[in-house]
């Protein structure tokens, strides 16, 4: 943790304003990155985002009731879940899914393949945990 003035500082997370703003950072994270865990995020974002997700290290768990397609399968290891991850978002049941990399989790809140709010965790002990229960949640999918 760096000492900044004197003291500790660590930067937990961030809360995006704009969906689009989470989304160009997921992108340009993905540039800089190998390793990928995809999970339970609407595909439109998924779409979205297969183009920059060629020859990485990449493992994506669709959400509940969507299918595996051959392009998803030529593209990484795909698994569906088996469970419906969800939170209460603004007093309603959202969705809840993330697009996790070494040092960052992007959380990602959604309903009907609409993108309510987008956040981080940055936090590394925090990120270490969540990407061991996408390891959990992967044995649990259907593949």
């Amino acid at each position: 943790m760096p000492i900044v003035d004197g003291r500790y500082e660590a930067k937990l997370g961030t809360k995006f304003s704009r969906a689009e703003d989470g989304i160009e950072e997921i992108k340009r994270r993905i540039a800089r990155s190998r390793g990928i865990r995809i999970n339970n995020i609407p595909m439109s974002l998924l779409d979205e985002l297969k183009p920059h997700l060629r020859g990485k290290d990449l493992k994506i768990i669709l959400p509940l009731g969507a299918k595996i397609t051959q392009e998803l399968k030529e593209l990484s290891e795909v698994a569906v879940a088996s469970a419906r991850i969800y939170s209460e978002y603004d007093g309603e049941e959202a969705n809840s899914g993330s697009v996790a990399f070494s040092d960052v989790i992007f959380n990602i809140a959604w309903v009907d393949d609409k993108i309510l709010d987008i956040s981080t965790m940055e936090y590394s002990k925090c990120v270490k945990c969540l990407r061991e229960t996408f390891e959990g949640s992967w044995r649990y999918a259907k593949k």
